[in-house]
Parts: C-alpha cells; structure tokens; sequence
C-alpha cells in the first residue's frame, strides 16, 4: 500500500435515515457554505452577462427613482457641496439605485437563468451554471423579454406619477393637496408591490407554463399573501446591500465589482431561496395533491 493508496468503492458514512432535514435559515446556511463558490459563480456571470442591462438601469432608470424619491432635488438644494461633490453624490446614488434595481427587480431574461440555477442549488438538486442556465435562457426568453418591456413601462409611468402628485400636493392645487397626497403614496405602494413580485416571478417562471397574465396575476397573489415575510426579506436585504456602501464608500465601482461576486449570494439569493421554498409549499405540493385524489377517483370508476 503506498502512501496515496485509496479505495475509492468503499462506501462513505452516507446519511442517517433518522438525521433531521434542515429547514428555513439553517437549510440556507447550510447551502451557503456548502454551495458558496457555485454561488459566487453563478451571481458573478448572472452579472456579466446583465452588464447592457446595469449601463440602461444607470443611466436610464435610476434617473427616475432619484426624482421620484426627490433625491436630485435634496443633491441640488444642498449649498453646502462643492459642484465636484454634488457630481460624486449623484453618481453614487446612481450607482446604488442600479444595482439596487438590478437585486430586487432583476433584469428577466437573466434573472430567470439565476432563479433557475439557485433553485436547484435550494432543492438539493444538481445543475450546470452555464449550459443549464443558457437552455432555460432560450426557453423562457419571450416571456423574459414581455416582462422586461412591461418592467420598464411600470417604471416610468409610476415614477413620473409620483413626480406629477408632488407637484400637484405642493401647489394644493384646487385645493386638493391631502388627496394628491394620497395619491403619491399609493403610488409608492403600487412600487412597492411591483417590486416584490420580481422575487417569486422569476421561480414561477422557470418551475411551471403558465400565460404571461397568468405569470404576473400568480406572483402579485404570493407577494401580497406573505407580505410580511417579504418585507422583512427585503428590509434584511436591504441592510446587508446598505451595509455594503457604508464599507465601500470611497469608490463606488469598487462596490459595484464587490457586489457583483459576493453580494448578490446574501441580498439577491435569500429572495430566491425563500420563493423557491413558498412555491414548493404552496403551489407544487398543492398540484401534487390534487393529482393524487384525481388518481384516486380514477381507479375507483374503474
């Protein structure tokens, strides 16, 4: 027997059959560690290849968030930057609102090939980074691409609304300014609900066909029914993405290359994980019943 002699036919320890299934965060802690550098690959090409996507958001979408919020405005009516420091505050909030757009809404065609990946990371299940997520690319790429078009239309319209019942609650305009108030945050809602649909959209898409109403009705439906999960995924989240500019604050394209290797594994995966975890419950074992009192019926008709 020399020193690197192994016997590869003899059996490991295996699984006890009495060991208890972990659950919740101890199961998503368990595929962190277990999983982190298939993760850390799988959310860094998820980030490549959505770079198109980040450049739009950068300069296109987070433009609008930053008026919608009145951050441009709060940056301009601050005397007491310099113009240079004025410059770098807008391009960190830009940066942030990007890559904060890219986490909790996704760009789809992408984001379905990452919802699909981490679900099998989630289900225990094996699947190939790159050919799997490029076939479930191709598969769903019309949907995605429907979905990225009605994204952007949601958008623009509620940001723009919002802007316009500001101004309108500012002006008291016929005296109206309590219900134009009203009016601007339900707008925020109507955001807010949009916003947390991306985080089981996507793992509806990938595990069921359904028409694109279907897809969206589907996933507003889940959202709303475990809001306060989703909340507090998202305020979590939403820390640890917060906790990140702190840390990185002196360049923030050094926190956008950061972020895009280890962050999205803590801020984008929990959302993944628990929608992969509620569809499992909820819609899939559901569907696994009826089909078993179906089968029932049937075999005692004949």
């Amino acid at each position: 027997m020399g020193l690197f002699s192994t016997n590869y036919n003899k059996p490991g320890p295996g699984v006890s059959r009495n060991e208890r299934k972990r659950k919740g965060l101890f199961l998503y802690i368990e595929i962190v560690v277990r999983k982190f550098l298939k993760l850390m690959q799988a959310s860094f090409l998820y980030t490549v290849i959505s770079l198109p996507f980040l450049f739009f958001a950068f300069e296109l979408i987070s433009p609008l968030f930053m008026n919608a919020f009145g951050f441009t405005r709060a940056i301009m009516n601050t005397t007491s930057f310099t113009p240079e420091d004025i410059a770098y505050m807008e391009i960190w909030l830009r940066v942030v609102l990007a890559l904060a757009v890219f986490n909790f809404i996704g760009f789809a065609p992408v984001s379905a090939s990452y919802a699909f990946v981490t679900r099998c990371f989630t289900r225990g299940e094996h699947a190939w980074i790159w050919s799997d997520g490029k076939d479930i690319f191709i598969e769903n790429i019309k949907q995605s691409l429907l979905l990225f078009v009605f994204d952007c239309v949601i958008i623009f319209f509620t940001t723009n609304a919002i802007n316009f019942y500001r101004i309108l609650e500012e002006q008291n305009v016929g005296g109206m300014g309590n219900v134009f108030f009203f009016l601007r945050y339900l707008m925020y809602s109507v955001l807010a609900i949009f916003t947390f649909m991306h985080y089981y959209i996507y793992q509806i898409m990938v595990t069921y066909e359904c028409k694109f109403v279907d897809l969206l009705k589907n996933s507003v439906i889940i959202a709303i029914a475990k809001l306060p999960m989703t909340v507090l995924l998202t305020v979590i989240c939403g820390a640890i993405f917060g906790v990140g500019v702190y840390f990185v604050s002196d360049n923030p394209f050094i926190f956008a290359l950061i972020y895009s290797i280890i962050g999205i594994t803590f801020t984008r995966y929990p959302m993944e994980f628990y929608a992969s975890r509620v569809i499992d419950k909820n819609i899939r074992i559901e569907n696994k019943k009826k089909e078993n009192k179906k089968a029932r019926i049937n075999y005692i008709e004949e």
